[in-house]
């Protein structure tokens, strides 16, 4: 079932192109999306659409910026209705071992906190729970985690095309 779904995405992308690139990460970003692994969808369509480094570097830029937004979109809600709104929701599921875990990388490292976590599995975005609730600076929040998003993507991308390259 879940490789129908990731092939129907695949399907949606190669269809509609940056469109629907850019909506699949902004879901990815305010965790409707999570279950879809970046590391497949990414690559995987930067290699299906033979893209050159021009186009890899607008597709690297559009899903960079679509998930950020969606991580701003988490961010205001949490913002405005704290997190039992995002925990009640039937879309999101975010065990509160990792909400807590988030609290203390923000408490502790700032903004660095958000940029690290942005390459952890299973943590990448949950930071933006906290910041909303404790409204850390939005601007600062969207620095930390573009540069880390677009350092993310680039190195999905670069890392499995070149493999990808390489072996055939």
């Amino acid at each position: 079932m879940f490789d129908a779904f990731v092939e129907a995405v695949f399907t949606v992308l190669l269809y509609i192109g940056l469109p629907a690139l850019f909506v699949f990460f902004v879901l990815k970003g305010a965790f409707i999306g999570k279950p879809l692994p970046t590391s497949v969808i990414l690559p995987g369509y930067v290699l299906a659409i033979s893209a050159d480094s021009v186009e890899t570097a607008i597709v690297i830029l559009v899903s960079s910026t679509g998930y950020v937004a969606g991580q701003v979109v988490i961010y205001y809600l949490a913002r405005r209705e704290g997190l039992s709104a995002l925990q009640s929701s039937p879309r999101i599921h975010i065990p509160s071992k990792r909400i807590e875990q988030s609290e203390r990388w923000l408490e502790e490292y700032g903004g660095i906190g958000v940029f690290v976590t942005n390459f952890v599995p299973y943590l990448r975005g949950l930071i933006i729970i906290p910041a909303g609730i404790t409204q850390y600076p939005v601007s600062r929040l969207v620095f930390f985690s573009s540069t880390s998003t677009l350092i993310y993507h680039t190195v999905i991308v670069v890392v499995a095309v070149g493999a990808v390259q390489t072996i055939f």
